[in-house]
């Protein structure tokens, strides 16, 4: 009964956290990029839910003082999985949903729909045994969110888009290490981005985690984990008909602090972001925060 009441304490607390950030963002960029819940590289085989609502303000092209900037607030929900085939080769899948609100001078504008689904696979180059693991993979984004084009060539961020509308290559990198209750991993993403239906190119992009965080045990199976890290992204300029967009290119750097709960077949954890340094479109877009929620079930 004490475990129960413990769990219950720490879910409540968790719930809390979440509910005080009032504006969040994720690594969005210049343009319908991945964004990630800065999750802890996990083992085993899982499936879960995560949520990012990422916050950014853009200078409007509108002659009114008064509305100097806009506001693009970009909410994603997302099913995620990962299944051991062996002990070292694993696949895992994303699919995303997103729901966006821009709000500015000359109205809002609403927009929903089914992201671009993530597949790729990860093979374990070192020894299943050792303290460390490096895991190498490839795989593929899926054009299954909607793309327009109209919005691609205003001064807009990812509340304009759903997704790239292209089929882009995923390279996976992820290197953990752990040393009893300390551990360490470090994550990279290269996305190759190809041309879409309407001859529009985004820009490939690099998406790079790092984190260390510490096991406090706080009863029979439970754990709670704390962690801070960095998060870099760069983005490289949009092309359409081979004609390069050079005020698309940019680059995010974030700092991260998080909590993640862990028992015998549940992980819960929350975390948020803060910028350190940044340039999306010429100093156009700003990145404010972030906050990400996630829960996964293992089996």
């Amino acid at each position: 009964m004490n475990v129960l009441q413990n769990l219950i304490k720490i879910i409540f607390t968790l719930l809390i956290l979440i509910s005080t950030n009032t504006y969040a963002c994720d690594v969005c960029g210049c343009g319908s990029s991945n964004s990630s819940s800065f999750a802890n590289v996990l083992g085993g085989n899982y499936i879960g839910f995560s949520y990012n609502y990422m916050y950014f303000q853009y200078i409007q092209k509108t002659a009114d003082p008064d509305f100097p900037l806009a506001e693009d607030h970009v909410n994603t929900v997302s099913v995620s999985g990962q299944y051991h085939i062996t002990d070292k080769i694993q696949i895992n899948a994303t699919i995303p949903y997103r729901f966006n609100n821009r709000y500015k001078a000359s109205g809002n504008i609403s927009n929903s729909g089914m992201g671009d689904i993530s597949v790729y696979g990860l093979i374990n180059v070192l020894h299943s045994e050792s303290n460390h693991s490096l895991k190498l993979g490839a795989g593929l984004k899926l054009p299954t969110g909607k793309f327009d084009l109209q919005n691609s060539s205003l001064n807009q961020t990812s509340a304009a888009q759903l997704g790239t509308g292209s089929l882009d290559i995923l390279l996976p990198v992820q290197y953990y290490y752990t040393n009893n209750q300390w551990s360490f991993n470090a994550s990279a993403m290269y996305f190759i981005k190809g041309t879409n239906d309407d001859e529009f190119k985004y820009g490939d992009q690099t998406q790079v985690n790092v984190s260390t965080s510490y096991v406090f045990p706080v009863a029979t199976n439970i754990s709670l984990a704390p962690s801070v890290g960095v998060s870099y992204d760069h983005f490289l300029a949009s092309e359409r008909f081979d004609i390069v967009d050079s005020r698309t290119k940019g680059y995010m750097t974030n700092a991260s602090i998080g909590v993640q709960m862990e028992t015998a077949h549940l992980i819960l954890g929350v975390n948020t972001q803060l910028p350190i340094a940044q340039n999306l479109i010429d100093n156009e877009v700003t990145f404010n925060q972030s906050v990400g929620v996630y829960t996964y079930f293992k089996f």
